[in-house]
């Protein structure tokens, strides 16, 4: 009796690992990036020390990108656009600083040095030149990737299928941590 009752765990246990292959076996599928997209969601950003929340509504055109974060009371409290000629920041209190691009830019925003010429892949789960898919999710999609010192993972897709956005994104490197929760997630032409 005793036997019979191990073997029948043994079965469901072995059954069990059958249903659901183990994270990161599934070849990686090809994934599409989109040059244009608007983004609202939420925005979280540690350098260990400090910590920042907020909404974010993020526009993303080829010749440039246009930031708005806003408190969790709905104020803004920074305004970046950037465009092949520069970018600018507007602050909350009125203070303007101009540099040459976005990425000058963004670390003020978000109290972390994350490269900003990625994040566009990163927010897509594309992984960009130089970068490497670590792990992939039950359907191939990228779980985590490595890009540029940092680890990207993925907790959350829009949907279950290979080309979804994903929902929940975490990058971190050292003690600098970037969340974005993507509430809103729209394709430009």
């Amino acid at each position: 009796m005793r036997r019979r009752v191990l073997l029948a765990a043994l079965a469901l246990l072995v059954a069990g690992c059958a249903v659901q292959p183990p994270r990161g076996s599934v070849p990686a599928v090809e994934r599409a990036r989109v040059g244009a997209f608007d983004l609202e969601g939420r925005l979280a950003a540690s350098d260990g020390e400090r910590a920042a929340s907020g909404r974010l509504r993020w526009a993303h055109r080829p010749r440039g990108d246009e930031w708005v974060v806003l408190s969790p009371l709905g104020q803004v409290v920074a305004h970046v656009v950037g465009t092949p000629d520069g970018a600018m920041l507007r602050s909350a209190n009125g203070e303007v600083l101009l540099a040459p691009d976005t990425a000058t830019l963004l670390p003020h925003v978000l109290g972390v040095q994350a490269p900003a010429d990625h994040l566009p892949y990163w927010i897509q789960a594309v992984p960009a030149e130089g970068a490497s898919v670590l792990e992939t999710d039950a359907v191939g999609r990228p779980a985590r990737i490595a890009d540029s010192g940092w680890i990207i993972e993925y907790a959350e897709y829009a949907d279950d299928s290979p080309q979804a956005a994903p929902r929940r994104v975490l990058a971190q490197w050292g003690e600098a941590r970037l969340r974005i929760v993507v509430d809103k997630w729209t394709v430009r032409d």
